[in-house]
C-alpha cells in the first residue's frame, strides 16, 4: 500500500452581495447575494421577520451581523464535505475566505472580531479555516428598491411587553419544547419569544403546531419568531449538515435582543446531545455535530461580548440527559405533546413519517422515553428496530450506544478522561466557574444517569417485546442486548465471528487433501471468509489506513495473518514468524489475529503458546485450528 501525499488544504474564496459579479458556484468559488445586482440574479433567499417597525433604524453592525451569518450559513450548504461513510476523506474540513462589504467597516476591520468570529466557526463546523475581509459596504442592506426588501420579510413579530419577555431558541424538538413548557410553568407572568429557523415546510408546520398549542394553553404567552434563510435552485444546496446553522439561528436571537436592550437568550439542549462523546473511538472528531457543544456555546457568548460586554446565553439543561427532559412532560402534565415535536434527521427522506427511527436522534430518542416509562405517548417511527434492525447504519448505532452506555462509563472518573482526553477537556474548559475537578465530576456522573437510563430502556424494551415462542430475528435488537454483544470491542466481535466460521470450516476444506503450502493455506482461508460474508460490515467501520505493510488478509483495520505448521515447520518457527509480525504490523490497525493450522498437533500446550503473544500487544489474538 502506498503512503498518501498530504495536500495543503483548498482555500474557497466567497465573495458576498455587492462584490458579486456573477451568482455562480463551484468547488473553486462561490458567489452568494441576496438580491440582484444589475445582470446578476439573486442565488439565496434571506427574510428575516421584522422585529422592529423600521429595520432601517437598527444600528449598523447588526445588520452586519444578520447578513453575514446568513452568507455563512448559505456558503456551508455549497460546499460537500464528502461521503459521511469514509472516515479517511480528507474533503471533509473545507477552508473558506469569505468577503463582505459592511455598513460599520470600524468594527469589522478589527482583527479581534474576525479573529473570533473564524474560531468560533471552525470549532462548530470541525472545518479548517473561516477567513473573512471586510470591505466598506456602498449600498444598504436593508433595500435598494422600494418593491425588494433584501434582509427582512413583511411578516411583523414584534414584541411589545419586552421587559417581561424571555428569548429563547425553538426547533420543534424534545428539548425545545421541554424548555418553553417548564419557562411557561414556572414563570407564569413573563412571556417568551420562541426563534424559530423556517428551513423546510414540514419544519414549519411543526412549529406552527406547537406553538399554537402553547398559545392556547398558556395566554397567548408564547410568541413566535420565525426566519427564512435558504439556497435558490440557480444554487442548489449540496451540503446537509448545516454546522453553521447555530450561528444563524444565535445571531438573530442576539439581535432581537440587542433591539430590547435585553442581556441573554436562552438554549435548551440536553448535556449528553451538546457533548456528543464520539460513540466510535476511531471516528473523526469533525464529524461529530458540536451545534451545541459547551464550547461552542462559549464560543458565540464570547463573540457576542464583542457587541455587548454582559450579554450572556443561558443553558438550563446543560446537565441532563434527554430522560430528564422527558420528566418535565410528566411534571407538568404535557404527555400528550410529546408526539407532536419532531427530533428527527431525515423527515423529508420519510413523507408518511415524521420519524424514520434510525438516525441517532430518534434512536436517543426512543430510548429516553422507554427509560422514562413514556414510550406509548411516543410518535410513530417509520422503522421499528427492536423487532428488525433495517439496516448496518442503525445496527452500528445501537452497538455503539449500548456500548458507550455499559463499557465505557463504568470505569471511573478518571478512566473516563483518560479515555477521551481531547474531547472532555473541551468540555470541561466551558463546563461551569467551578474547578475542573468539579467539571469533570459533573460530566461523568451525568454519563453514568445516562447510561444507566439507556440500559433502563433495553431492559424495558425486552421485558415488552421478548417472545419466549419463537427465535430472535437474526437483525434484531432483542438479539443483540440478550447475548450482550456491545460488551466485547468491535474487533472481539469481529475476532469471534471469524473464528466461529473458520474453526467449523477448516476440518472440513483440509480433511481429504492438507495444503500444499502456506500460501495455498492462505488462499483457502481467504475463500472462506469471502464466501461466507464473514468481512461484511457488521459492526462499526474500523478503516484500515494507508500503509507499506502488506497483511496476508485486511479489512477494517482488523489484520488477519495466517501460519502454517507443516510437517517440517516446528512450533518455534511459527513462533518466531508471529513475533516479527507483530512488531512490523502498524499501531493503527484495531487488531491482529494470526490464524494457527497445526494440523499434527505439534504445539503441546495450546494456552502457553497463546498467552506468549496476547500478552505482548492489546488486541492481539492466536487462534489454533486442527
Amino acid at each position: 500500500m502506498k503512503v498518501q501525499s498530504s495536500q495543503p488544504p483548498v482555500v474557497i474564496p466567497v465573495y458576498c452581495g455587492e462584490l458579486c459579479d456573477s451568482n455562480l458556484c463551484n468547488s473553486s468559488v462561490i458567489h452568494i447575494l441576496n438580491r440582484n445586482i444589475k445582470d446578476v440574479s439573486a442565488n439565496i433567499t434571506v427574510g428575516f421577520g421584522k422585529f422592529v417597525h423600521n429595520p432601517e433604524n437598527l444600528p449598523p453592525r447588526i445588520l452586519d451581523l444578520l447578513q453575514i451569518a446568513a452568507y455563512v450559513f448559505c456558503a456551508d450548504r455549497l460546499v460537500y464535505r464528502g461521503e459521511r461513510t469514509s472516515i479517511n476523506n480528507s474533503a471533509w474540513a473545507r477552508s473558506f475566505e469569505f468577503h463582505i462589504p459592511v455598513l460599520d467597516i470600524d468594527f469589522w476591520s478589527n482583527s479581534k472580531v474576525s479573529i473570533k468570529l473564524g474560531e468560533m466557526l471552525k470549532f462548530m463546523t470541525g472545518d479548517r479555516q473561516y477567513k473573512f475581509s471586510f470591505g466598506k459596504a456602498t449600498v444598504s442592506p436593508i433595500e435598494d428598491e422600494a418593491v425588494q426588501l433584501s434582509l427582512f420579510s413583511n411578516e411583523y413579530a414584534t414584541i411589545d411587553e419586552a421587559d417581561i419577555t424571555d428569548v429563547m431558541l425553538f426547533s420543534g424538538g424534545l428539548d425545545s419544547l421541554a424548555g418553553a413548557i417548564q419557562r411557561l410553568n414556572d414563570y407564569p407572568k413573563r412571556k417568551l419569544c420562541l426563534v424559530s429557523h423556517k428551513s423546510n415546510h414540514t419544519t414549519t408546520h411543526t412549529q406552527d403546531i406547537i406553538v399554537n398549542y402553547l398559545q392556547k394553553n398558556y395566554y397567548n404567552r408564547a410568541i413566535k419568531y420565525g426566519f427564512e434563510c435558504h439556497n435558490k435552485k440557480n444554487a442548489p444546496s449540496r451540503e446537509e449538515t448545516q454546522r453553521t446553522r447555530m450561528f444563524l439561528f444565535s445571531s438573530i436571537a442576539f439581535a432581537i435582543c440587542n433591539c430590547y436592550k435585553k442581556e441573554e437568550f436562552f438554549v435548551y439542549e440536553n448535556g449528553i446531545t451538546s457533548i456528543n462523546l464520539p460513540k466510535q473511538v476511531d471516528v473523526i472528531n469533525a464529524r461529530a455535530s458540536r451545534t451545541t457543544h459547551p464550547k461552542t456555546i462559549g464560543l458565540i457568548r464570547e463573540f457576542f461580548r464583542l457587541f455587548d460586554k454582559n450579554f450572556d446565553i443561558k443553558e438550563p439543561y446543560y446537565n441532563q440527559s434527554k430522560a430528564d427532559i422527558l420528566e418535565v412532560f410528566r411534571t407538568y402534565h404535557e404527555e400528550n405533546i410529546i408526539s407532536s415535536s419532531v427530533s428527527c434527521s431525515r423527515t423529508r427522506n420519510k413523507p408518511q413519517t415524521t420519524h424514520c427511527g434510525c438516525c441517532s436522534q430518534c434512536i436517543d430518542r426512543i430510548f429516553a422515553s422507554y427509560a422514562s416509562s413514556l414510550n406509548e405517548y411516543d410518535v410513530i417511527y417509520a422503522d421499528d428496530f427492536i423487532k428488525h434492525i433495517p439496516n448496518q447504519e442503525t445496527k452500528h448505532r445501537l452497538y455503539n450506544t449500548l456500548r458507550l452506555a455499559s463499557a465505557e462509563t463504568a470505569i471511573g472518573k478518571n478512566e473516563f478522561l483518560q479515555k477521551y482526553p481531547d474531547e472532555l477537556m473541551e468540555v470541561i474548559n466551558y463546563w461551569s466557574e467551578d474547578n475542573p475537578d468539579n467539571s469533570l465530576e459533573e460530566i461523568y456522573q451525568l454519563y453514568c444517569r445516562w447510561g444507566d437510563s439507556v440500559l433502563k430502556a433495553a431492559k424495558a424494551m425486552q421485558l415488552k417485546f421478548d417472545d419466549l415462542s419463537i427465535a430472535y430475528d437474526k437483525n434484531s435488537f432483542l438479539k443483540m442486548i440478550a447475548q450482550r454483544q456491545y460488551l466485547s470491542s468491535p474487533v472481539q466481535i469481529r475476532v469471534n465471528e471469524i473464528d466461529s466460521l473458520l474453526r467449523e470450516a477448516i476440518p472440513i476444506t483440509f480433511q481429504s487433501q492438507k495444503p500444499k503450502n502456506e500460501n495455498d493455506f492462505n488462499d483457502k482461508v481467504q475463500g472462506l471468509l469471502s464466501i461466507n460474508g464473514s468481512f461484511s460490515r457488521e459492526y462499526p467501520v474500523m478503516q484500515f489506513g494507508e500503509t507499506a505493510y502488506k497483511p496476508d488478509h485486511a479489512q477494517d483495520r482488523l489484520v488477519i495473518e495466517s501460519k502454517y505448521l507443516r510437517t517440517n515447520t516446528t512450533p518455534s518457527v511459527a513462533s518466531e514468524g508471529i513475533a516479527a509480525d507483530i512488531v512490523k504490523i502498524p499501531s493503527t490497525v484495531a487488531g491482529i489475529l494470526f490464524v494457527v493450522y497445526d494440523p499434527e498437533r505439534k504445539i503441546v500446550k495450546d494456552d502457553v503458546f497463546i498467552n506468549s503473544f496476547t500478552d505482548k500487544r492489546d488486541s492481539c489474538y492466536v487462534r489454533i485450528y486442527r
